[in-house]
């Protein structure tokens, strides 16, 4: 009787400690699973605030998922999500917490998409792996790595080009991004981008719409941003992936980071900072030409004294000797 308690005892404490080790996705996974329109920017934080998992000293990440990858957290992802956080929704202490984590995490690159908060992005594109770096509770922690397999047909695919766009901007070719975006029209059938993926899947991605909406902002193009905002606001209930207006699955971190930056974020048109950064560089050039040309005038001034002083001198000592 003993042995048979005692072994009782040991099996109610394993069981236990997995249901404790699941408590943090079990939070995580307590809200919906997706969103439903109109997508607000307090419905799109409060999402991605649900997706928080405590790490202990490593601070807080958030899963990928609140279904699909409810046990994994991409730094790429929550990369893109401290900047949501922070400067978006303004929840500074959870921000703070998601960038302890990252600084536990260390990584040089966040995916092609780090371009969107003015991180310069490597070329070419190449394919990415997904490297698995720590186990936490069983949540999974993960880096995204480049290949050295090169995406020589990166056309074929709507978030890659916009990607291309915004480095094209981000080096003051407007004329390069908007090459770019032509691209991108190429691709749009009404319903989606029907790029490379939604061929080989039938269904479309909603964080490109996203991006396509982030394009045409940084460029002040407002035709083209309402155009995909409307298609936006349509999928119902907003899911990563949709056919026609109905999500489908439920909503990553991913795509709703995305999403809040391309609708709420107060970035201006990159063409106008640019136009900004070469009017205050036409400033400086011309203060420095003033300040040498007042330089040179001064120097000039001081040697004609000073010629003027030679000159003058001798003839005033042979006058003043005559009264001596």
């Amino acid at each position: 009787m003993y042995v048979w308690l005692k072994h009782a005892s040991v099996l109610v404490l394993l069981i236990s400690l997995f249901f404790y080790s699941l408590t943090p996705l079990w939070f995580a996974t307590a809200g919906d699973v997706y969103i439903s329109q109109p997508l607000t920017r307090e419905k799109l934080c409060d999402f991605i605030a649900s997706l928080a998992v405590d790490l202990g000293d490593k601070g807080k990440c958030l899963v990928e998922s609140p279904l699909v990858e409810r046990d994994a957290c991409y730094t790429s992802s929550n990369h893109l999500a401290y900047y949501a956080l922070h400067y978006v929704c303004g929840y500074r202490e959870l921000a703070d917490s998601v960038y302890k984590f990252l600084e536990s995490y260390p990584t040089d690159f966040y995916d092609y998409h780090q371009v969107l908060v003015g991180k310069p992005i490597p070329q070419p594109f190449t394919s990415i792996e997904h490297v698995v770096v720590d186990v936490v509770n069983i949540v999974r922690i993960v880096h995204v790595k480049r290949t050295i397999n090169e995406i020589a047909d990166y056309y074929r695919y709507s978030n890659l080009i916009v990607y291309k766009a915004l480095l094209s901007l981000q080096q003051g070719d407007r004329e390069g991004a908007l090459r770019e975006l032509g691209k991108l029209e190429e691709l749009w059938d009404g319903v989606g981008f029907a790029d490379a993926y939604q061929q080989e899947t039938g269904k479309y991605e909603a964080y490109k719409l996203a991006l396509a909406v982030y394009a045409y902002r940084a460029l002040g193009l407002q035709g083209n941003v309402d155009k995909y905002i409307v298609k936006l606001m349509s999928i119902n209930p907003y899911t990563t992936l949709y056919t026609d207006n109905t999500g489908e699955g439920d909503l990553n971190l991913e795509t709703a980071s995305i999403t809040l930056l391309a609708l709420y974020s107060t970035q201006k048109p990159i063409h106008d900072i640019v136009l900004v950064v070469v009017i205050i560089v036409l400033i400086v050039v011309v203060s420095v030409i003033l300040t040498i040309r007042l330089l040179l005038l001064k120097r000039d001034i001081h040697s004609r004294v000073r010629r003027q002083r030679i000159i003058i001198t001798p003839t005033s000592s042979y006058l003043f000797s005559g009264f001596l």
